[in-house]
């Protein structure tokens, strides 16, 4: 029985890399500037998340929300469920897809 040659094993792995960073890069990107405008809706109270351009940003980030409502609890009366869910997306971000990220290294050095 043989083992498989490094190339082979590179090119097989570095299949599914290209893919999955090109969707992670702009969903997590969108997921944060949504968390960013729940941020900034939340300034304003009279705000309709109905309207046309706030259901964009809304539609996708509500159920995460919901999601850490219960579990994350206000800080000085406000409500800072977007805030975590911001600082979440955007550590994923940096993780797999920053400069030094998991994913861009394996597309570039194949580690």
């Amino acid at each position: 029985m043989s083992t498989p040659s490094t190339s082979l094993l590179l090119a097989e792995t570095e299949a599914w890399v290209k893919p999955v960073s090109t969707f992670l890069g702009p969903f997590l990107n969108f997921m944060s500037f949504a968390m960013l405008c729940r941020v900034v809706s939340s300034w304003y109270p009279e705000t309709n998340l109905n309207s046309f351009p706030w259901v964009i940003v809304a539609w996708p980030s509500e159920p995460l929300l919901k999601l850490a409502k219960g579990k994350i609890p206000p800080a000085f009366g406000v409500d800072i469920t977007p805030v975590f869910w911001l600082a979440i997306f955007t550590f994923i971000n940096e993780i797999l897809l920053g400069q030094q990220g998991l994913l861009v290294m394996k597309m570039k050095y194949g580690i």
